[in-house]
């Protein structure tokens, strides 16, 4: 693909406050044939499973972390990213709703880049840069962004683009079919233990607690 058709990227642009409403009127209503699984939850997962079972399975009250709040400031912040693009040409796209029935997979995109040729999100993040050749929450909430491109445009998605605000640094990680398994793989993961409900195992590094919004219900062993 050459070009991108402006008229058909709307037609995958679904406005977020008219699906959750949707969702909230019809709560007894599966809008699919499998689990609704968000690209942000496949980091929660990554992070700490225990995250996802008081969200979902004991819907326990989040109170409002730091990490939480900066996610509003993010888009001003892509907008600022975007005009210092020092890619070649390209197409930048925002607050792009994309789901995959599928997988049971939706996200909203808040930024991806077209060359052309090829696309990549990009993700802003307040917290440390994870090191390398460890387990990356970031890195696989992005390539579930890049399977959701790939899914709904067919462009070719062979890397992701995290800007770690602390740092004020760039990180592109390049992905390939492993990454993706990776991913779909997690999502089986998430759909297993809503189906079981049971409590998993918490994160062994004690360090992510410290900030986390479930940290009054969860009383680690």
């Amino acid at each position: 693909m050459n070009s991108i058709d402006s008229e058909n990227i709307k037609d995958y642009i679904l406005n977020k406050h008219q699906f959750n409403i949707l969702r909230l009127n019809n709560p007894m209503i599966n809008l699919y044939e499998k689990p609704i699984i968000g690209t942000e939850e496949i980091r929660q997962f990554s992070y700490c499973k225990r995250i996802l079972f008081f969200r979902h399975i004991i819907h326990a009250p989040m109170k409002q972390s730091y990490k939480m709040e900066f996610g509003t400031k993010k888009h001003n912040m892509l907008q600022k990213i975007s005009n210092k693009s020092k890619e070649n040409y390209t197409q930048k796209y925002f607050n792009i709703y994309l789901t995959d029935p599928f997988l049971g997979l939706v996200g909203l995109i808040d930024y991806f880049e077209f060359n052309g040729k090829e696309a990549y999100p990009v993700e802003i993040k307040s917290g440390n840069i994870p090191l390398e050749n460890i387990d990356n929450p970031h890195k696989h909430q992005v390539t579930a962004q890049a399977i959701l491109i790939e899914k709904n445009f067919d462009f070719l998605v062979k890397k992701v683009r995290v800007y770690y605000s602390k740092y004020k640094k760039i990180v592109d990680y390049s992905i390939g079919v492993e990454d993706k398994l990776k991913v779909i793989e997690i999502i089986s993961d998430i759909r297993k233990l809503l189906a079981l409900e049971q409590i998993p195992d918490p994160t062994k590094d004690r360090g992510k607690c410290i900030d986390c919004e479930c940290r009054n219900y969860c009383l680690r062993g």
